[in-house]
């Protein structure tokens, strides 16, 4: 009988090979808002952690330094599957820092995804680090939803009333808009906006692992009254069990969120700088899988035991190991070693992976974040746009070495430093 991993790894392979089924998306808010909380919650729906750890194990901050602080420094990924009215769907997590230092991993993760779940904090609102991710993502063409966390301080710190706290979601909600407003391209500023009787907005409290959505108030029965008293008698896990978090917010992302399918048909024309009715540029736009190989680097990342692992996302045809691909950028050719995609700080193998997916690489050690790769008969291929980071260095910092053996040492993980993090500028100086 085969194991639940083998199961999940059977279905995330079946359902990457329908694009339709698949949505990309990123997690992005202001720090502390409580995204990596989030991601949690949604982990454990998928089965991937404890429902018990789900909030409090920030399984996405898998470095050490990120566990040791508290906060999200490294976009990190993950593939899960959830299911919708019995049909299942791929959903490609990225979770992003929020901190303004560590801007550049939200930049290029919104190269890499079609659908933003934008968090803003139900006490403090949106604030400044709120209107860069999605003024990031809105350029990017990148669709959002909003879920506005941290609903039980309102109701046991604050004390609000019903009108008031109708009043505090109305204040959130509209600033939300007014941004999407300023910052969407023209013909989305209407479509995007996000409301809360259509769904495209959720509030709740990731660390208290709960959620709720008209919709889903309509489906369940709970009500807001419920919702109140069960918060204010502490029965918090009760309210977990019927506002199932996972379920409202994934629905939301299925039902509300474009497939690459959907998504590429819009984006190619404004990331990519080549000539749409190309043969190249139509396969990109139709998101063919049978088309030409074509793929950006959006992350790079180095492993003691597999080298360079490149985060890609597809955008046409198909990627297998054993495969030839060309960088675009730095005019070389290498060999694929292994495909796969992302469970947090693991990958599952895959094999072959086609368009519409994020997937992990190895073997394109010379690329870098933003090169554009291509499969070897398509040398010629426009690369996309350069990702533009909203943020130029701040710190100089002067680096020497003691003994001047280990130059040499030092200067090949400075450039690969500067591979994995294109905000980090590098120069030598030979004085």
């Amino acid at each position: 009988m085969a194991s639940k991993v083998e199961r999940t790894t059977e279905t995330i392979k079946a359902l990457a090979k329908t694009p339709i089924n698949v949505r990309n998306i990123a997690i992005a808010a202001h720090i502390d808002h409580g995204k990596t909380t989030l991601s949690d919650n949604l982990l454990s729906g998928a089965g991937m952690i404890s429902e018990d750890l789900a909030g409090k194990q920030c399984f996405m901050d898998f470095d050490s330094q990120e566990q040791e602080r508290g906060i999200t420094i490294y976009s990190a990924n993950v593939s899960m599957v959830h299911e919708v009215e019995g049909k299942g769907y791929l959903v490609n997590l990225i979770d992003t820092p929020g901190h303004v230092d560590f801007g550049g991993d939200v930049t290029r993760a919104m190269r890499a995804v079609d659908g933003v779940v934008v968090v803003v904090c139900a006490v403090e609102g949106a604030m400044p680090q709120t209107e860069t991710v999605l003024r990031q993502a809105l350029k990017e063409r990148v669709k959002p939803v909003l879920f506005i966390n941290k609903v039980d301080r309102l109701i046991k710190e604050l004390k609000l009333t019903p009108e008031q706290m109708l009043e505090r979601f109305t204040k959130h909600i509209t600033y939300v808009n007014n941004l999407i407003k300023k910052y969407a391209p023209e013909e989305h500023k209407e479509e995007w906006q996000v409301d809360v009787q259509s769904g495209k907005v959720a509030f709740g409290s990731a660390y208290k692992n709960w959620a709720m959505s008209v919709p889903y108030m309509k489906k369940s029965g709970v009500s807001f009254k419920d919702i109140i008293e069960m918060t204010e008698n502490d029965q918090e896990k009760e309210l977990a069990k019927k506002a199932v978090i996972h379920e409202i917010i994934l629905d939301m992302v299925v039902r509300h969120l474009p497939s690459p399918i959907d998504s590429q048909k819009y984006r190619i024309k404004k990331i990519w700088t080549g000539d749409i009715e190309s043969d190249v540029g139509k396969s990109m736009a139709a998101c063919d899988p049978d088309g030409p190989f074509v793929g950006v680097v959006t992350n790079v990342t180095s492993d003691k035991h597999a080298g360079s692992i490149s985060t890609v996302r597809l955008f046409s045809g198909k990627i297998k190991e054993g495969q030839e691909v060309y960088n675009v950028n730095r005019k070389d050719i290498s060999r694929v070693q292994q495909v796969g995609v992302y469970a947090g700080p693991k990958r599952i193998s895959m094999g072959e992976i086609p368009v519409g997916n994020i997937v992990a690489v190895t073997g394109v050690g010379s690329a870098a974040s933003g090169d554009t790769i291509c499969d070897t008969e398509h040398k010629d291929v426009a690369p996309f746009e350069s990702i533009q980071h909203a943020f130029e260095p701040v710190v100089t910092k002067s680096i020497e070495v003691k003994n001047i053996k280990d130059l040499p040492k030092l200067i090949d993980i400075l450039k690969q430093r500067s591979k994995e993090d294109p905000t980090i500028r590098i120069s030598i100086s030979e004085d």
